[in-house]
């Protein structure tokens, strides 16, 4: 677990990014015939749950490819106002990934295989580590990295369901260990009524630090190129390399 927690401060932004598309997890071998019903008539409130969870990992295991438009604002006691920062994000199941901020700085993030890219544009400096499943392992101590099963091993969760067309679901997650609790002080998540991707999320860090992350215009299963995820970085970049281990 140490060495899981370890790799977080480089790989925050990464990580967070993953946890707010929930899109990380394996595909589930044996996926239900039919799309779960969280909506189905005569469900308690805990059964309800359990079918949304059904319903999400359902889903999850359609995904070829995600493209989406991506939002983040960002508040912390080292910041002297609000950042809300803007680009994209691209994931092909299971280790390619890239996420790019274009505004206000340019900053490209990006998985590919085994290897962790974190390009800082402006400033000509790029981290890189080998990674393996190492990433995965942290997204799923972090909770909602892996899947919403994961997700309620580590929190209470308070559940809202739509009540009109249209609105998300919402969970509002607390710690319910005290290890996690250093680290996280709540989290929320919401999705999708319509395709039961997550849509945001926000967590709060025990710091007080707190990022919400919106994904827009979402587009699943149109074909990405490879090139998209491998990062050719020019001659005059400072690289540092990080080894996890």
């Amino acid at each position: 677990m140490k060495n899981r927690l370890r790799i977080a401060p480089w790989l925050g932004g990464l990580l967070l990014a993953l946890t707010a598309a929930v899109v990380l997890p394996a595909q589930s071998p044996d996926p239900p015939a039919e799309p779960p019903d969280p909506t189905a008539e005569g469900l308690g409130l805990r059964e309800r749950l359990d079918r949304l969870v059904e319903r999400v990992k359902y889903e999850q295991n359609l995904i070829v490819t995600l493209q989406a438009r991506l939002i983040q604002r960002r508040e912390g006691e080292l910041l002297l106002e609000p950042v809300e920062e803007r680009g994209w994000l691209r994931y092909r199941p299971p280790d390619a990934l890239r996420w790019e901020f274009v505004e206000p700085k340019p900053v490209i993030m990006a998985v590919h295989g085994d290897v962790a890219i974190t390009w800082n544009v402006d400033l000509g400096t790029a981290r890189r580590a080998a990674v393996g499943r190492v990433s995965e392992q942290v997204l799923e101590y972090m909770g909602p990295a892996g899947n919403l099963e994961t997700l309620l091993k580590y929190f209470a969760v308070q559940a809202e369901f739509p009540e009109d067309e249209g609105d998300p679901y919402y969970l509002h997650l607390t710690p319910d260990y005290r290890s996690v609790e250093k680290r996280i002080r709540e989290m929320d998540l919401w999705i999708d009524p319509s395709s039961f991707l997550p849509e945001r999320f926000r967590i709060v860090l025990a710091s007080g630090d707190e990022r919400l992350v919106t994904l827009e215009d979402v587009v699943l299963n149109e074909p990405i190129d490879d090139s998209e995820f491998i990062l050719a970085l020019p001659d005059d970049v400072e690289v540092t390399e990080i080894d996890l281990n």
